[in-house]
């Protein structure tokens, strides 16, 4: 028996996480016969704070523990399981807590000199030891810390970007590698971030929680305190001059740090308490050198990395006193020449200045941008080999692969997967290289089931929906366009379908993919507030059990609509009573499987919706009234029809109808070929998904698109951006087609939750010759694939993992239940 991926509340080792009890999830391999019992066993130093005993329920999902928890304390964990074969496997962890309620002995402080960027510093004595050395530290709007020039752990952008007006999250770092004998040296570094850059539309806004910079720390060894904040630290000058989000940075290396007086006493206003973080960090995960130097008929030099990503680049230089070097992010060329206009407003450069020595691994540090392509200018010729392109995101791994007999195919998935890790960097943003890289609630929900598929998503969505809670706790239980909130203007509006869906959808498909209950009781009461928003709201208005108004953005950016402009043609009412009943369901549902006693009113909720919305938008035969691939897709995913086979039928003739393409948007796109092919049309969902001209997912790929684009066609066959406009080329959302791969082209679906059953479904198609799919579930890893031989015998492959059991089901064949181990048919 072999034990793997044991995390404490969805993370490996969580080092300063808030959480109120530890919950642990873990999975098995090679295992003989099955778990009987577990038992926990928790330790702070020798002292043993907690013993389960043998017990025979722990779910492996999440194991929710009862056990009280200090401050800035460690806590070793020893997880020890039976099977009936006689194994007994020994599995350790630790975690341990930050500040929590402790109150904080460093002060707030602020630079008196520079709220653009500063450097703040503390020298103290110390003695390199052994012993544990813990910072506790957060800085506004974003920071870097150091220790005798080192840097503070392996994250930047720190603390994130959540909503500051209701929480402020604190981080904590082990440091004890760090400190030498005698004096010592803390610095921060400040930059003004989300916190106080600019944000938004048309120039956006600046200072939106804050017009100062601003940093709290504390530092302890072995639990003495050795430094905190206070009038007493020095503020030195930084060489960071310009720095925000959208525009970039300029980092002027002749800058020394002298003193330039100490900082002030000053609290941030208007924000909310200091709390442990919740946010996993923004790391360094791939990185790619220069693929070509293309220098342009106009004379500039281009370096193209191969890939559109989210991250900056870094790069040694060597150049005169005074000169500098400015790198320009781009994602498309156009006729051979850098393009920058879709970016809008935002600059997205960096500028060095050099002092006239060399230097390496020179960097940006408050600032990031989307960019397949940086221009350089230079006034010394470049070498390929001195550039690197970092890729940033969120702690996130990757659990899903999947290839084909279609190379294009192959790059699709891959595309989708770069527009989620591209766009995951603490919110799941809309882009990251326009002036707007903001939290969409709606293209959230929409790529949150593919992302549950193919990601590790539980810490990084708890952290989301933290804020989005806070946001709704001032909304009457609405939910914003954008979270964090901008409350400003049309960015700052909530309620609108099927953005505000989001509360209740990427809860529930995080419930349904990973299986932690701990996890949805806690986001339970922003699910119910929303539903219980829209009650309030509809029931206000008199008469059926329907959405009457408001504006919905529904079927954005469909292609069906014959006026001009980015909303689709489903009748955005029809669109947002559908979502209105799903979310009441599952509303319903999640209170039965919390033992709730309110499950069986927002049932009949539930129930009374989906009537009204029969009799309103059905005709006598069960079919939905409205003409729109979107609509029919709705009415069978949702189960809104009582009649799925001739809605499927609907859905395949209005599909022939457009040529066997599709015309959906933002609602229909992630569900449009799940209906066809749950409806006995995954020939003409195959077909949908293999068109190659516009509109198909295929197009952009033909195209070189490295990622998912926000339009079809936000590049024209001739290779020019739509003139249109909003052409981002990093937009995640009809990168929700890789679910689809996923759940039907090789069938993994869950039946249980973190897959504990799972439904298996292959559909093979010969034009694919083959399709495999490797997903590690919240159980373990898994395998579905079929391949065509000369014959035209399909030949399958399923691995179910351990502590699984799954339902075959074949074409032709009768249903099989398969147990842990590997099949072959």
């Amino acid at each position: 028996m072999e034990v793997y991926g044991l995390k404490v509340c969805n993370v490996e080792k969580p080092l300063g996480f808030a959480m109120e009890k530890p919950v642990f999830s873990w999975k098995l391999m090679n295992t003989a016969g099955d778990v009987t019992h577990a038992a926990m066993t928790i330790r702070t130093g020798d002292e043993v704070v907690y013993e389960s005993g043998k017990v025979e329920d722990a779910n492996s999902l999440g194991w929710e523990i009862d056990l009280p928890l200090a401050p800035k304390t460690r806590y070793d964990c020893t997880l020890e399981l039976w099977s009936n074969k006689r194994e007994r496997r020994l599995e350790r962890t630790w975690f341990e807590t930050g500040k929590r309620d402790e109150p904080w002995v460093g002060k707030w402080i602020s630079p008196q000199t520079s709220q653009v960027s500063a450097l703040l510093r503390k020298r103290f004595t110390a003695q390199a030891s052994e012993a544990p050395v813990r910072l506790y530290l957060c800085g506004l709007g974003v920071y870097e810390a150091y220790i005798n020039g080192k840097k503070v752990g392996k994250e930047y952008l720190a603390p994130g970007y959540h909503s500051y007006d209701f929480h402020l999250a604190a981080q904590t770092y082990d440091v004890t590698d760090l400190l030498v004998d005698g004096e010592n040296e803390l610095v921060i570094a400040l930059g003004e971030g989300w916190f106080k850059g600019r944000l938004g539309f048309d120039g956006g806004y600046t200072n939106l929680y804050g017009n100062r910079l601003y940093a709290i720390a504390e530092l302890y060894q072995d639990g003495k305190l050795l430094a905190a904040t206070d009038e007493t630290w020095e503020e030195l000058a930084s060489p960071v001059t310009f720095a925000n989000i959208y525009d970039g940075e300029v980092f002027d290396q002749r800058i020394q740090p002298d003193v330039l007086g100490n900082v002030i006493l000053a609290a941030p206003e208007g924000c909310g308490l200091l709390v442990d973080r919740v946010s996993l960090p923004i790391v360094a995960r791939d990185r790619f050198p220069v693929k070509e130097v293309i220098h342009t008929p106009k004379g500039d030099t281009i370096l193209d990395f191969g890939q559109n990503l989210t991250g900056w680049v870094e790069f040694s230089v060597d150049l005169p006193k005074d000169a500098q070097i400015t790198l320009t992010a781009g994602e498309i060329l156009q006729d051979g020449e850098f393009y920058h206009d879709n970016y809008r407003t935002a600059k997205a450069e960096f500028t060095y200045i050099s002092d006239g020595t060399p230097q390496k691994d020179v960097r940006p540090h408050f600032t990031f941008y989307g960019f397949r392509y940086m221009k350089v200018d230079c006034p010394l010729p470049i070498r390929a080999e001195d550039f690197t392109a970092v890729h940033l995101r969120s702690a996130i791994v990757q659990t899903a692969k999947f290839t084909c007999g279609n190379p294009l195919v192959n790059r699709l998935f891959e595309n989708a997967l770069w527009g989620m890790k591209d766009n995951f960097l603490d919110v799941p943003t809309d882009c990251p290289q326009r002036d707007e890289r903001l939290g969409w609630t709606g293209d959230a929900q929409a790529i949150s089931a593919a992302a549950c598929q193919a990601l590790y998503m539980p810490a990084f969505y708890r952290k989301y929906l933290w804020d989005m809670r806070a946001e709704q706790s001032i909304l009457g239980g609405s939910v914003p366009n954008v979270v964090p909130r901008i409350k400003r203007d049309m960015i700052g509006e909530f309620g609108s379908c099927p953005w505000a869906d989001a509360g209740v959808i990427i809860p529930w498909n995080t419930w349904k993919y990973f299986g932690n209950q701990a996890l949805l009781r806690e986001t339970y009461p922003g699910m119910k507030a929303w539903v219980d928003c829209q009650r309030a709201h509809e029931e206000s208005l008199g008469g059926l059990h329907l959405i009457k108004d408001g504006f919905h953005f529904a079927d954005w950016l469909a292609l069906d609509n014959p006026a001009p402009g980015p909303f689709g043609a489903t009748d955005p009412l029809y669109i947002s009573s559908a979502y209105y009943y799903r979310c009441a369901q599952i509303v319903a549902e999640s209170a039965e499987i919390l033992g709730l006693p309110e499950a069986p009113d927002y049932q009949t909720l539930a129930d009374d919706i989906l009537s009204a919305i029969r009799e309103t938008y059905f005709n006598a035969n069960g079919l939905c009234k409205i003409k729109t691939q979107t609509a029919a897709a709705l009415a069978i995913v949702f189960g809104l029809t009582t009649d799925e086979t001739s809605q499927g039928n609907e859905l395949a003739r209005l599909v022939a109808e457009n040529k066997d393409h599709l015309n959906t948007g933002f609602v229909g796109t992630p569900i449009l070929c799940e209906a066809l092919s749950q409806t006995g049309h995954h020939e003409t969902a195959v077909t949908v998904l293999l068109q190659e001209d516009f509109p198909g997912w295929l197009y952009s790929v033909k195209l070189g698109a490295t990622t998912i684009w926000e339009r079809w066609n936000s590049v024209m066959p001739d290779g020019h951006m739509n003139p249109e406009g909003m052409n981002s080329l990093n937009h995640y959302t009809y990168g929700s087609i890789a679910s689809w791969m996923i759940s039907w082209l090789c069938g993994v679906r869950p039946e249980e939750p973190g897959y504990k059953k799972i439904i298996i479904e292959p559909k093979p198609d010969p034009r694919l010759g083959f399709a495999k799919v490797e997903v590690e579930t919240a159980m373990g890893r898994m395998i579905s694939s079929w391949k065509y031989d000369k014959t035209g015998e399909v030949h399958y492959e399923i691995t179910i993992p351990w502590g699984a059991t799954a339902t075959l089901l074949l074409p032709g064949e009768k249903p099989q239940t398969l147990g842990p181990c590997d099949h072959y048919f």
